[in-house]
């Protein structure tokens, strides 16, 4: 079932271009990696059919642009990555008739003499360059560098990101429910669907031209990571992993940075690391 295990870390990174990625993690003691599981469900057939992607910040001060607020909670901040890999124990024993990538991006957004500064100007494995508004705004460049990579190595027809990205998502929908975003209604449907069965909640939010303004609101590089205001944060967020979708690809992008920690959970969601959206993703492969 297993085809393929890579890990890319450190300065094999910055060599293949990864430049988001590797900044994020630079200050750190342990270096940042990528790690790609290729999951073979399906050997007759060499295409692969959905990518699952996790942001796997282990810990987030926030780098030079300190958290001031709930820092000690950004052990948290791995929550994508490990619904992600959640999601994988549970391909490997119910056994789904696909082609899966399961890929974590992780590194520790350290800060120290070595981490990357606001204003640095950085070149994504993608071309476009990144103007760093915010060293806190890190979770989308993990991101955007491992969506490059995965979509030019295993051109997956649909691909899904998970991550707590934003502060925001959680003003707008608070901690139990968390925000998709997506380029297509019909596999969005599929993930509601889903998330209802699954006893997972998520709600659709948009990303619309404002949005796409507003991280596109730098003179000097093609984009920057924090965007033009605080207003609409997640959407913004969102907007800026648009940019990295390749054409024809299906995506649903899954803010999911309140429900990740519940304290005072209610069943069927754990108390405390609730694992969310790794029953999501699962009820979603045995059903599309």
């Amino acid at each position: 079932m297993i085809k393929e295990v890579r890990v890319i870390k450190g300065k094999q990174l910055q060599e293949i271009g990864m430049n988001c990625f590797y900044g994020v993690g630079q200050a750190a003691v342990e270096e940042p990696r990528c790690v790609i599981v290729h999951y073979q469900g399906n050997p007759e057939c060499a295409d692969t059919d959905i990518a699952f992607i996790g942001k796997g910040i282990v810990f987030d001060s926030g780098g030079l642009n300190l958290k001031m607020n709930m820092i000690e909670m950004m052990y948290g901040d791995k929550g994508g990555a490990c619904a992600v890999f959640g999601a994988l124990h549970g391909a490997l024993k119910l056994k789904p008739k696909k082609n899966i990538i399961f890929a974590g991006a992780f590194a520790d957004n350290a800060c120290d003499a070595n981490s990357y500064k606001p204003g640095d100007i950085i070149t994504s494995l993608k071309g476009l360059t990144v103007e760093i508004g915010n060293t806190d705004a890190e979770g989308r460049l993990v991101l955007c560098d491992t969506m490059t990579y995965v979509q030019r190595e295993f051109k997956p027809k649909k691909m899904i990101d998970l991550c707590t990205l934003t502060g925001s998502c959680i003003v707008a929908l608070g901690q139990t429910t968390g925000g998709l975003f997506s380029n297509d209604d019909e596999f969005a449907n599929q993930i509601m669907a889903s998330s209802a069965r699954s006893f997972e909640p998520m709600w659709r939010m948009p990303i619309n031209d404002e949005h796409r303004e507003a991280m596109t609101c730098t003179p000097y590089a093609d984009l920057n990571n924090l965007g033009a205001s605080r207003w609409g944060g997640a959407c913004t967020a969102a907007a800026f992993l648009e940019f990295f979708v390749e054409k024809d690809v299906k995506w649903c992008h899954m803010d999911i940075a309140g429900p990740v920690l519940q304290a005072g959970a209610k069943a069927p969601i754990c108390n405390g690391g609730s694992g969310f959206a790794s029953h999501l993703l699962l009820d979603y492969l045995m059903h599309n």
